[in-house]
């Protein structure tokens, strides 16, 4: 059983680091196999829209060190990432990679996900809303099942060393996802703090005619008066066929994307023409 630590922190040492650290050493301490890669480390360049993997079935044609990322990620069994929050999301790295991984889209639906578990780190509490979503998104496009996840809170390099509570929390990560590892995928089940979304926990929704859509997986819930208060009620059928799973990828490859493909090909020649007024604004 093998567990990689994804660090997309700059600051060597940082809280990030220690963090995922600690949670590694506690996995190993239990039996597992455990290595780290340092994604900020790596020179990954932006995905350029050319949907060659998508609609080809082609490596992606990025020239960099994204299939390092690969590699780490196919030879591991379980992911643990962390992540500091720069200006109330996660540092950049985590959505250079999300964005490349659409190369690895096809593949979730020929594999089971791994389990894995997310480490957010904050300075400030309150200026972080989009970090523990979005390093969601990031895992979703690794074929990655989130089971536990954390937002910590801590400033200056390493500070969080003296938060033992932290650190307990830490190797209590590394410890469920050394359980998870054990279990068939079925089985495998949140173990972290409970968000308002039933299904990935968290707490970003939009609000349109009435009704909420989480922004990550878009399980749907309206409001229900119940005394002076409201509560949501989910809708089942999008908790049980929502964005990431097996069903809700399916439908969004073979429904929404691979028919444009050849859409767009027909209507090549017209685009290109209506296209030649920007062209020539453009150049001068």
């Amino acid at each position: 059983m093998k567990v990689v630590g994804l660090i997309g922190s700059y600051r060597k040492l940082g809280n990030t680091e220690v963090l995922v650290t600690e949670a590694l050493m506690e996995a190993q301490r239990l039996g597992a196999d455990v290595s780290t890669l340092r994604l900020t480390d790596l020179t990954v360049k932006p995905c350029k829209g050319c949907m060659a993997c998508t609609f080809k079935s082609e490596e992606c044609r990025v020239p960099d060190d994204w299939g390092a990322f690969q590699d780490a990620l196919d030879e591991s069994d379980a992911v643990i990432v962390g992540a500091p929050t720069y200006l109330l999301g996660p540092a950049g790295i985590i959505k250079m990679i999300t964005d490349r991984n659409i190369a690895l889209q096809s593949r979730r639906l020929e594999h089971a996900p791994k389990p894995g578990a997310i480490i957010g780190i904050s300075g400030v509490a309150g200026w972080e809303p989009f970090s523990l979503p979005m390093l969601n998104v990031f895992m979703n496009t690794c074929g990655v099942k989130v089971i536990d996840q954390v937002m910590f809170y801590a400033q200056g390099p390493g500070e969080i060393l003296l938060d033992e509570s932290a650190m307990e929390r830490a190797r209590k990560i590394g410890s469920n996802i050394f359980e998870a590892t054990r279990k068939p995928a079925k089985e495998r089940t949140f173990l972290g703090d409970q968000g308002v979304c039933p299904v990935c926990h968290q707490n970003l929704f939009s609000l349109k005619d009435g009704v909420l859509e989480c922004a990550v997986c878009r399980v749907k819930a309206g409001f229900e008066k119940v005394g002076n208060h409201s509560k949501l009620v989910f809708d089942p059928e999008t908790l049980k066929d929502n964005r990431w799973t097996e069903e809700g990828m399916f439908e969004h490859f073979t429904v929404a994307v691979l028919p444009s493909g050849p859409r767009y090909l027909k209507e090549r020649e017209e685009i290109r023409r209506r296209m030649s007024r920007y062209k020539a604004f453009l150049s001068k």
